[in-house]
């Protein structure tokens, strides 16, 4: 068997609140929210993508278990 690294993308939805004197400036204040701090995020249904296009082989010679240390850094990272 061979082994790839597939991109994916999904999207999450979650509300925060935010102070402002009109909806467009709560719209303002709601772009400038630490992501991090977004309390209960929920997975938006049907958002799961793969981006078939940059699916990359992992030449199994060089490392058996594929290189995943990046994701570290990502947000959401493990």
């Amino acid at each position: 068997m061979k082994k790839f690294i597939v991109p994916v993308t999904w999207m999450v939805g979650a509300s925060v609140e935010v102070e402002a004197i009109d909806e467009d400036g709560a719209a303002h204040e709601a772009m400038g929210v630490d992501i991090d701090s977004i309390p209960d995020p929920e997975y938006v249904r049907f958002s799961y993508e793969v981006d078939a296009q940059a699916i990359e082989e992992i030449s199994t010679e060089k490392n058996e278990t594929g290189d995943f240390s990046a994701w570290n850094d990502m947000p959401g990272g493990f």
